[in-house]
């Protein structure tokens, strides 16, 4: 498979809330996750209520309830209604802090009932340790993004060396809880200073990467990202027996649109031309570049010569369709037309990449010769001249 900027990657450097923006438009209980997050959040309502009905209908000492102080059921009741909403609409590490405190809450509401089970039944302290990390990690799977997972590793790991400390200091209740919204704080003050430091270094690579690759004007491969990639195509090509074609797009007179129009009509000119070429890649492995000023070059996988042949014909007539508009609206008489050469490859066929290139050159230089305005084809026949592109 060709080594192509996948779109996980831009999605997740380069837009990394688009994929928010585009649930939060859907209905709730459309996706997996988002049924998830309505279970938790129904859990997290039950806890409050669990002095209430959990005497009558779950056969529970009250004196379990008696170390759930009121506030703190309250304020678990108002951080998971907080998290519903939040988590749907919040970024970043708004978010984040959230569901960090709906955990610590529902932890310090388990880790006190199981205190009072415990002494009275004879539970073991690993229960309650084992109980903290089955909430954290229901809360987190349900709760956030797969790149905040580093965040509530470190806050369970500060909620487990609370636990720990409790069993050191058994008579201090109070010193439990602190300790645990004290340690989890601390975790997620790191973990932020962390996952941030981390995500500018992401984002920066992701950044440079993307530019050395792609064109800043089109958003095409350059030159040498196209180069490189075609020969991973060439060798999934002569693997799988399919055949290939590539061309070499030229806007025609394009000097004369930059002296009449100017630069800005002229880089709009370039930039649609290269929006015609990209719809021409259906397929993942279709590749189009922009090779330099307003040349473009396209690589069609598993396309044979008539079927290239139509979709470079119909390439050419959609630039003839093109309308252009100065900065006031004003519709310009500016009329744009490009010439193609073609060349194809038959399965089978050993092909390199040079040839492909000096072939498609070749034939772009007839169209040129021919009046300009047309394609140009032929099968390829190897690589026969010395010189690369």
């Amino acid at each position: 498979m060709p080594k192509r900027l996948p779109q996980w990657f831009q999605t997740h450097f380069l837009q990394i809330d688009a994929d928010r923006e585009h649930a939060f438009k859907r209905s709730f209980l459309h996706s997996g996750r988002g049924r998830r997050e309505l279970g938790i959040v129904l859990l997290l309502l039950l806890v409050p209520t669990l002095p209430w009905y959990g005497p009558h209908l779950l056969a529970i000492p009250e004196s379990v309830f008696a170390a759930l102080p009121v506030a703190l059921q309250w304020a678990s009741l108002i951080t998971a209604l907080l998290a519903l909403v939040v988590n749907r609409l919040a970024r970043g590490h708004l978010r984040v802090v959230l569901t960090v405190a709906t955990m610590n809450l529902v932890a310090i509401i388990f880790l006190t009932a199981l205190r009072v089970v415990g002494s009275h039944q004879g539970f073991e302290i690993p229960i309650a340790i084992q109980a903290t990390l089955v909430v954290g990690v229901g809360v987190m799977a349900g709760m956030t993004a797969r790149h905040n997972l580093v965040f509530f590793g470190t806050v369970l790991l500060g909620m487990t060396v609370a636990e720990l400390w409790w069993v050191e200091n058994p008579s201090n209740q109070v010193i439990e809880i602190y300790a645990i919204v004290m340690i989890s704080g601390i975790s997620l003050i790191g973990a932020l200073a962390v996952e941030h430091a981390a995500r500018g270094a992401w984002k920066d690579q992701a950044s440079l990467a993307y530019r050395a690759n792609y064109d800043d004007l089109t958003g095409l491969a350059t030159r040498a990202f196209f180069r490189e990639q075609i020969e991973s195509l060439l060798r999934a090509a002569r693997r799988d027996e399919r055949p290939v074609a590539l061309a070499i797009v030229d806007i025609d007179h394009f000097k004369a649109i930059n002296d009449t129009h100017g630069h800005l009509v002229g880089d709009e000119v370039i930039r649609s031309v290269a929006e015609e070429i990209r719809l021409l890649c259906r397929r993942s492995t279709d590749l189009a570049a922009r090779l330099g000023g307003e040349e473009y070059a396209l690589f069609l996988y598993g396309a044979d010569a008539p079927d290239a042949q139509r979709l470079l014909t119909e390439l050419l007539d959609r630039i003839r369709a093109l309308r252009f508009h100065d900065t006031n609206g004003r519709p310009l008489s500016l009329k744009t037309t490009a010439s193609c050469g073609l060349v194809t490859a038959p399965p089978g066929m050993t092909v390199t990449r040079n040839g492909l290139l000096l072939s498609a050159d070749s034939q772009l230089y007839v169209a040129k010769r021919s009046g300009r305005d047309r394609l140009s084809w032929e099968l390829y026949k190897g690589e026969t001249i010395s010189h690369t592109r």
